[in-house]
């Protein structure tokens, strides 16, 4: 364990790993709220992966781990806008159409209520995969 230590911080040292004090949180942790009307196939979600210089580092990997109850959770490829945020260096990013993975949800037909589900992002970049949970209201 202290070789292991040691060598973090020969890395740390050398610039070879960005060492980070305080872990940051993970955002995945929190449900996201989505709102969807009955029956309609709705995007609910999207993941793109852009270089600073907004080539793409190709597509992000969703996959279901907990199927929606009253819906139906699909992904699909496609080419679409992103949303950086202005203090992002990707922003410039968001004027031009990129490859993305889209998330879609559609409803049984003339179910209203609450449904939730599970989904596992897989970037081609990062070395861990992150679960996104949705909470969906179905008007």
């Amino acid at each position: 364990m202290r070789a292991y230590a040691f060598i973090l911080c020969l890395l740390t040292l050398c610039g070879c790993v960005e060492a980070q004090l305080t872990p940051t949180p993970d955002p995945s942790s929190t449900p996201l709220v989505r709102t969807v009307v009955s029956g309609e196939r709705q995007r609910i979600d999207f993941f793109a992966t852009l270089h600073a210089d907004c080539t793409t580092a190709g597509y992000v990997t969703v996959r279901i781990i907990t199927s929606a109850v009253h819906g139906e959770l699909t992904t699909e490829r496609g080419v679409d806008y992103t949303y950086y945020p202005k203090e992002n260096q990707r922003y410039q990013c968001n004027l031009q159409k990129s490859p993305l993975t889209n998330v879609y949800y559609k409803s049984s037909p003339g179910y209203v209520g609450s449904d939730t589900a599970t989904i596992e992002v897989d970037s081609p970049i990062l070395a861990i995969a992150r679960t996104r949970t949705y909470t969906i209201t179905i008007k």
